[in-house]
């Protein structure tokens, strides 16, 4: 029996632990526990009469966003990312505001920092999330008594891409 031919792999790196920021312009909105990027582009299958084959055409991508974020004792960044209500600037909060989820708040742009938390020395930016024009559309809060408080909101925005650190891979 013939020996196979050798085969040189690619260097394949896992990440193996990630930080992940998300942020409002310049206002860190919180530590997320998890992202689910979502983009899909819807496609249709078309026959003319008398053909036998069908052709493919593509619509436009489709994008949403799914973040898992970790609640604080102060719903500041909370406040901020559904829209409609700000902190007050001194004392806290007044005690008759209400956070609730907005559907006339204007959509805004996000981005999500990933850092390598892997090393336990300091966290180096692996890369940058992007979404477009974000507009949450459904807010997910389980209240447990002895877990971590995450909620979860969803979002549909124009687009959402990623962009690695420049070095990464080298």
């Amino acid at each position: 029996m013939a020996s196979p031919s050798p085969i040189t792999m690619p260097t394949f790196e896992v990440t193996q632990s990630s930080v992940y920021v998300v942020k409002k312009g310049s206002i860190v909105l919180g530590q997320v526990a998890s992202a689910n990027p979502q983009s899909n582009v819807p496609s249709r299958k078309l026959a003319r009469l008398g053909d036998t084959n069908k052709h493919t055409t593509y619509q436009p991508a489709e994008h949403s966003m799914q973040l898992q974020m970790y609640s604080e004792l102060d719903p500041d960044q909370l406040a901020e990312i559904l829209g409609g209500t700000i902190k007050p600037s001194t004392g806290g909060w007044v005690g008759t505001e209400t956070l609730r989820l907005n559907p006339s708040v204007t959509a805004f742009d996000l981005v999500i920092d990933v850092y390598d938390a892997a090393t336990g020395v300091s966290d180096t930016l692996q890369g940058i999330w992007t979404i477009d024009s974000f507009k949450p559309t459904t807010l997910n809060i389980p209240m447990g008594a002895d877990s971590e408080i995450t909620y979860t909101l969803n979002g549909e925005c124009d687009d959402i891409y990623y962009t690695p650190d420049a070095g990464i891979g080298a």
